[in-house]
């Protein structure tokens, strides 16, 4: 069999147009197309354009459409994207209880296509973030106010400015008063077109008002100065409900030692990645996800804030820094002395792996999930055994209205004690989270 092909000419792309985009402004769009008049027609250029639009959560995934149109002179096509606009603003206002500090608080709102020109009709894709919370008797405050402009002058260079203010009485009482400029870059094409690289650079004010008796943490005021680099690769294929892809970051923060001011000086490093891994459908996916952390200070005679340190149990809803860890109280995972009082933690590990199945995507994503997850935080590497961990395994739900943001249901079975010469295990635990993302 002699098989004959005979190429004809090669399709340029023409016109390249958009349809439906009712708020997002047409130059938003266009950044993140992979299609451009000129180049040659390339199905794999399409297909990388619809995941952009769909990473943007500007837009109903399922309603993303290409229209590719050939012309008469069987040279040229031109492509139409049909999009449908979606709300990806959140509005927060919640009310619970923390066994640490008691009745909390939240309100806070996320624009995430803001216009700082146009504050009214937005569309610009720049983000707005305001985040309040607090606890009872003035326990626990936070608050935050954020802007970021994801394309500076019209490169995929990032640029977010950050003002925070917090306070925290949990054994320990501390203020922390600063603010973080943050630089990105994007679609770095030599390296990985996937990849990008952020620097966050930060100036905060410490005040350890009372350090609850543990010798660990200094009394007084301090003043810190960090960098931090973040080394991160994003190929999921939804924001929402990722199917395949995954998310892998290296974070590494320098404060005060050789290079940069202020009495507080160490280094802190940051591994972690997220895996999804389709199961025969579009609905049913494997959940894999692993992290590790490390921090230590420059020298003996330069301080860590308690803040700092790395801390593990529950769902970190109303506290600062903490790693959720399911099926245990908050902040209950980690080293201890011979009398249950925790200590300082400078090595963390965990590992999860959930089954989620979409109920639905439309109008409201809702999926249900199977966990197992397992954890521990270690005073140091020297006493570090990384099998040793807290297990935990339970079910769970997912819901995200708009505009209040994620609902999350979690029933969760700590298989492990956490006290010292204790033998019965942690016991189920229901957990309730608001806001976080999926």
């Amino acid at each position: 069999i002699t098989i004959h092909i005979y190429e004809r000419n090669k399709f340029v792309l023409g016109n390249i147009d958009i349809k439906g985009n009712t708020k997002t402004r047409d130059f938003v769009i266009r950044r993140e197309l992979y299609t451009r008049p000129g180049d040659y027609f390339s199905r794999s250029a399409i297909i990388r354009s619809l995941r952009q639009l769909s990473q943007l959560n500007y837009f109903n995934p399922e309603k993303l459409k290409p229209e590719p149109k050939p012309r008469d002179d069987n040279k040229t096509v031109d492509i139409t994207y049909e999009v449908e606009e979606k709300s990806s603003d959140n509005v927060n206002a919640s009310v619970g209880y923390s066994q640490a500090f008691g009745v909390t608080g939240a309100l806070g709102f996320t624009i995430s296509n803001f216009s700082i020109a146009q504050p009214l009709q937005g569309g610009a894709g720049q983000i707005l973030d305001f985040q309040w919370q607090f606890g009872e008797g003035q326990r626990f405050r936070t608050f935050s106010l954020g802007f970021t402009e994801p394309w500076l002058y019209g490169t995929p260079t990032t640029l977010g400015v950050n003002l925070f203010d917090t306070r925290q009485q949990y054994i320990y009482d501390i203020e922390q008063t600063g603010a973080s400029i943050r630089l990105g870059r994007g679609h770095i094409k030599f390296l990985d077109d996937l990849m990008r690289v952020d620097y966050t650079f930060n100036f905060q004010h410490n005040n350890v008002i009372n350090n609850g008796g543990l010798i660990y943490y200094r009394v007084g005021v301090t003043t810190q100065f960090s960098i931090t680099q973040t080394i991160s690769r994003n190929s999921t294929d939804s924001p929402i409900f990722p199917t395949t892809g995954s998310n892998v970051f290296l974070s590494t923060e320098m404060s005060g030692g050789p290079l940069l001011p202020g009495n507080v000086g160490y280094h802190k490093w940051t591994l972690g990645s997220d895996w999804y891994t389709s199961l025969g459908s579009s609905r049913l996916v494997l959940y894999e996800s692993s992290s590790f952390g490390y921090i230590d200070a420059f020298n003996s005679d330069t301080l860590i804030p308690p803040i700092d340190f790395f801390y593990m149990g529950g769902t970190g809803l109303g506290y600062i820094n903490t790693i959720p860890l399911r099926g245990y109280d908050d902040r209950s995972i980690g080293p201890r002395d011979q009398n249950g009082n925790q200590l300082p933690a400078r090595v963390e590990e965990k590992h999860t792996v959930e089954l989620r199945f979409a109920i639905t995507m439309s109008p409201i994503p809702i999926f249900v999930l199977a966990f197992a997850e397992a954890g521990n935080l270690y005073p140091d590497f020297t006493q570090a055994d990384f099998f040793k961990l807290d297990r935990s395994y339970g079910l769970g739900a997912r819901l995200q209205i708009q505009p209040i943001g994620v609902v999350g249901f979690d029933y969760g079975y700590g298989v492990d004690p956490i006290y010292p010469n204790l033998t019965t295990p942690s016991g189920w635990h229901f957990h309730f989270q608001f806001g976080k993302g999926f």
